[in-house]
């Protein structure tokens, strides 16, 4: 019988078996078209991240050594990387995320594609405009003068009949430069079309992350406010700076007006980064002793002379690149580019798009908040001791804020002439300048200023970002002193509260900033107040207070294939905040 037992054995488990046989297992879903497009993305992203990188190391050595570099050669082998086909990738998941925080990072990310397209579609334009002007002479009394030279020689020039004579010498040399201007632009709308946008403004609002009619509203808010305090301001410094009436100046005698030298010797050659190093000090920060920093500060002949923060890699490789210089305005670039440095430095955002992609106004803010402090009595009297003549202080105060009550109005001005210029298509272009620019400057505009139309044009809206920049460096300049003294730069605490903000690399809009501070919405009243008060001039403040909140995700049009990624229409850009 036992030679039956392992038959029956087997027979009685393959009964069982068959009572109990496994279901067959159940196949996974296939991948959705988003989950499809994220790692399309995500490799779009990794490769972009890499290409910056590689740049950027470029970039140091061409800045630090002279070394002649070729960014163009970079993108070989990586043609197809900013496409429009990839564009699109990008914008189909725009669309189909509801996440607020992945929106923000595609947004950034599409943004920073665009902008390379862009490049690349423009690149012969761009090529053209910057070797002709590089290129262009001005005759002035049987002596040639480079364009580029224009603008410090007007400064360094105390004759006026001599300063118009330079500057009306350049009209004939812009013409040229103009023809090849309107190519650019006409070339550019049309890539604009193509990237899918309805208008320039619509992707204009996409890159400055705003609404541009609001952020337009406070434009022509800020302009009525210190329009008489400004004629005020201007004529006591014509009168002082170059011995004429407001009335009688022109555009050439600008930079002979803003030319402050009360405090030039306060800022002597090499000591410009020590001063900038013991202030971050003082908020318990040591910039030798971080280990993600780079400071480059030698003297060397081919090294360029304007200081450069420059992230390689964020937050883990941060460079300064530092020329030892004199003077004010050497100091100020120096605190500026340590804004940023910082801001990269204690970034502790992990996405790409996130750290170091996106609208630059938040970091601009940063950097204007150090740069501001040469506006500082307090600072000024601890770095350059010009608190011990009151004179002396006085009329550099008074110059300083001046020239950034001038600027911010320009910014102004600028932002409404572009915005009019590209909503309208009957509008005489140099006739809309002469216009909007005479009314910003409080001055005629002479036939030479108007034809400085299109070199006086920027690209997508840019005064939009030192513009809120300004008045947000004001918010945060505000709070610190508010928080933690008229010193701030000398409480650790201050250090820590900025480092908690700079934690959030550049995610934050600028409303949200402000809600991280105490705050709600973008404000220029702060700024104004102090400018109001250094100048002793009164302005209206309570003015409108920007506060626009971030636009709803995109609508997910029909669904496509993810393989064929159609050109997605684009009823507007979708700003997320301002």
């Amino acid at each position: 019988m036992s030679p039956r037992i392992p038959s029956l054995l087997a027979a009685t488990l393959c009964l069982l078996s068959a009572c109990h046989k496994a279901p067959p297992p159940v196949a996974a879903p296939p991948p959705s078209e988003e989950e499809l497009l994220t790692g399309e993305v995500n490799a779009l992203s990794a490769e972009s991240a890499l290409l910056l990188e590689e740049q950027h190391r470029l970039v140091w050595d061409f800045w630090t050594e002279g070394k002649p570099v070729d960014i163009s050669a970079t993108y070989g082998g990586k043609q197809a990387l900013f496409s429009l086909e990839n564009l699109r990738r990008i914008d189909r998941l725009r669309h189909l995320t509801r996440d607020p925080r992945e929106l923000r990072a595609l947004t950034a990310l599409h943004g920073h594609f665009a902008g390379e397209f862009l490049s690349r579609e423009l690149a012969e334009h761009n090529d053209a405009s910057a070797n002709l002007e590089a290129s262009l002479k001005l005759n002035v009394d049987g002596r040639e003068v480079r364009y580029h030279d224009l603008e410090r020689l007007l400064a360094n020039e105390k004759s006026a009949l001599r300063r118009r004579a330079l500057y009306a010498a350049a009209t004939p040399a812009l013409t040229r430069l103009n023809q090849t201007l309107q190519r650019r632009e006409a070339r550019t709308r049309e890539l604009v079309r193509q990237m899918g946008f309805e208008s320039y403004e619509a992707f204009g609002s996409e890159l400055r992350q705003a609404d541009l009619e609001r952020l337009a509203q406070l434009a022509e808010d800020v302009l009525q406010a210190t329009q008489e305090p400004y004629r005020l301001v201007m004529e006591r410094l014509a009168q002082r700076e170059l011995g004429l009436p407001f009335a009688q100046i022109t555009r050439a005698d600008i930079p002979r007006l803003f030319r402050s030298r009360e405090v030039e010797d306060a800022f002597p050659k090499g000591e410009s980064l020590a001063k900038a190093q013991a202030t971050v000090a003082g908020m318990g920060i040591d910039l030798s002793a971080l280990p993600n920093v780079k400071v480059d500060a030698r003297d060397l002949p081919r090294k360029n002379p304007r200081p450069l923060a420059l992230a390689v890699k964020v937050p883990s490789d941060v460079r300064l690149s530092f020329k030892p210089g004199t003077g004010v305005l050497h100091q100020g670039r120096v605190l500026h580019e340590v804004g940023h440095l910082l801001h990269l430095a204690f970034t502790q955002e992990a996405r790409f798009e996130l750290a170091r992609l996106g609208n630059p106004t938040v970091g601009e803010a940063y950097s204007a908040l150090f740069e501001d402090l040469l506006e500082d009595p307090v600072w000024l009297e601890e770095n350059a001791g010009v608190l011990g003549d009151a004179d002396k202080r006085a009329q550099y105060l008074a110059a300083s804020s001046a020239h950034k009550l001038y600027l911010i109005r320009h910014a102004a001005g600028r932002l409404l002439y572009q915005l009019e210029l590209h909503r309208r298509t009957d509008v005489d272009p140099r006739e809309l300048y002469r216009a909007l620019m005479a009314r910003t400057g409080a001055m005629p505009m002479t036939a030479d200023d108007v034809e400085r139309y299109l070199v006086d044009q920027e690209d997508f809206y840019q005064s939009a970002d030192s513009f809120r920049a300004w008045f947000l460096a004001g918010q945060l300049q505000g709070q610190l002193k508010a928080r933690f003294g008229p010193a701030w730069w000398r409480a650790p605490e201050a250090g820590a509260f900025l480092k908690e903000l700079w934690a959030r690399g550049s995610a934050p809009s600028a409303r949200e900033l402000t809600q991280a501070i105490g705050e709600n919405g973008l404000a220029p009243d702060v700024l104004l107040l102090r400018l109001s008060t250094t100048l002793q001039v009164p302005m209206k403040l309570d003015l409108r207070r920007l506060d626009d909140t971030p636009a709803p995700t995109p609508a997910a049009p029909a669904k496509t294939p993810a393989s064929t990624v159609p050109q997605m229409p684009r009823a507007q850009a979708t700003p997320l905040a301002s």
